[in-house]
């Protein structure tokens, strides 16, 4: 069975806007201009929570302002190649973007 819990986020203050549309929502543009923008992803994280965390952490430590185009993707990572055991990881993947 998959958990898909997304698991709350880890640091809720202060939090960045994330969105899965590849832009944010008209009520959080205020018309601001995007300045900078960098594609982001981590993998090997346990649950989508996780996944998303990191994204969002790793945003505000190099000051961009939000994280859109997020996808969440479940991945199998072998955990015995012996025994052709795997698990399921999760990795995130997005665009930051700063004003």
């Amino acid at each position: 069975m998959l958990d898909c819990d997304t698991d709350p986020m880890s640091h809720p203050e202060p939090a960045i806007p994330m969105t899965t549309t590849d832009c944010l929502p008209a009520a959080l543009q205020g018309g601001r201009e995007i300045t900078r923008a960098t594609i982001l992803t981590s993998r090997g994280h346990h649950n989508p929570g996780s996944a998303r965390d990191a994204l969002a952490e790793w945003a505000q430590k190099c000051h961009y302002d939000a994280v859109v185009g997020v996808r969440l993707v479940p991945t199998a990572e072998i955990v015995n190649p012996a025994e052709v055991l795997t698990e399921v990881k999760w990795a995130a993947y997005g665009t930051a973007i700063g004003w």
